[in-house]
Formats: structure tokens, sequence, C-alpha cells
């Protein structure tokens, strides 16, 4: 037992040895909105529910300093087009931004893991539309061809990353710098939000809901980092 915790306080330095250095990066993923809310109002309605699932893609970038992290980063969700029923097709799409605070709390050889906190915004876009393609004198005629809503505001993040350096070589000003591969798991967070039409008037009625779920997503990007 004594060997054990020498060996465990010898350890200590290696997995928490300082770092710093930054990047940038670009992700894609997949994340899932809780939007059972408008699916229950849709299929009140007649129509099909819509799916929560979301490719998700994006980008961002970030500077270390003694281990800490600041950054930020922005991602587009997007849903598959779907067949509503009695003639109608519809799109749900979603976008964010983020400034990033993180610590890394391990650091063995070139893997890094961090916990990431973001603090931003977002919005949650919904498409419906008649599924025939009209003219554009119909289009005149009878404006009522489809509809567009949106809804967002405050939105929280909070995930668990892990990045792994394949390094390329050395500079006079950098220890390592390469290619950086990385692995994310996270859940987003924000108060139900009021659905407002295309031209942000407020719609009564409308089904409480925000960017809530979670998401995983994988990044390759490009970083330079001291010891």
């Amino acid at each position: 037992m004594k060997k054990i915790l020498i060996l465990f306080i010898n350890l200590i330095p290696c997995l928490v040895f300082s770092l710093s250095g930054g990047g940038g990066y670009f992700s894609f993923g997949n994340s899932v909105i809780n939007i059972d809310n408008f699916n229950i109002l849709l299929q009140n309605s007649g129509y099909s529910k819509m799916s929560d699932n979301f490719v998700s893609f994006g980008g961002g970038g970030q500077v270390i300093s003694d281990n800490v992290i600041i950054g930020g980063e922005g991602h587009g969700l997007s849903g598959k087009e779907e067949y509503l029923g009695s003639g109608y097709n519809a799109s749900i799409s979603a976008g964010y931004g983020f400034f990033n605070i993180g610590y890394i709390v391990l650091n063995v050889g070139n893997l890094s893991v961090y916990p990431l906190l973001g603090i931003g915004g977002g919005g949650i876009d919904v498409k419906i539309y008649e599924q025939t393609i009209p003219s554009f004198n119909d289009i005149l005629l009878n404006p009522k061809k489809g509809v567009q809503i949106k809804t967002g505001g405050f939105l929280l993040s909070i995930s668990l990353c892990t990045e792994y350096l394949l390094n390329l070589g050395e500079s006079y000003s950098i220890n390592k710098g390469g290619i950086v591969l990385g692995l994310r798991f996270g859940y987003t967070v924000s108060p139900n939000y009021n659905w407002t039409l295309d031209n942000g008037i407020n719609i009564p009625g409308s089904p409480e809901i925000g960017i809530n779920g979670y998401f995983v997503s994988l990044s390759v990007g490009f970083g330079g980092f001291n010891y």
C-alpha cells in the first residue's frame, strides 16, 4: 500500500503538468434536442411528429495559459426534411455560439482531458410548407403557402473534452505542434423560449421549448503548445 501511495504522489506532477498554447478546430457530430412539446401540438393537429436528431457542424478556437482554457465556438444543427401529412413538408434547424472557459485536469503525454463551460445563445428555426411546388403566380395569388417560425435566447453548455495531439515537430516558439483530434460529450441547457414569426411578431399559445439536450462531437484542428 505504501509503494502504491508513493507511486501516485510521484505521478501527480505528470498528470497536471502546466500547459500553454492554443489552436483552432472544425467539428461535426450528433445532437438531440427535446422538442416533445412541439411534437405534441403537431400530433394534436393531425400531423406526424418530427425527429429530435440533428447533425451538427461548426468550429472554434481557444487559447491555453497554465492549463486555463478560454475560447469560443459556433455550431449549426441540421434536421432532415420530413413529410408531416396533409400535403405539407417541414424542416427544423438550430444554431448556437458560446464563450468557453475550462481547465485541463489531465495531461499525459499528448493526451489532454478537460471540462468546459460555455455561455452564449442559440435559436431554433422551423419551416412548414406545401409539398407541391407553386408557380410564382400561385404565390402572389395565395401567399399563405407556408410559414416560418423561430425561437431562441440564452444558452449554457457543459461538456467533457478529450484531445490528442499528433505531433508534427517543434519550433523555436513551441515545444509541440501539429494536428489535434478531439472527442467531446456534453449537454446544452436553456430556459423555454417564446416563438415568433419570421418578422418577429410573438405567437400566442406557442409550445414551451428550449435547446435542451445532449451532444457528441468529433473535432480536427491544429495547435501548438508549450510545457
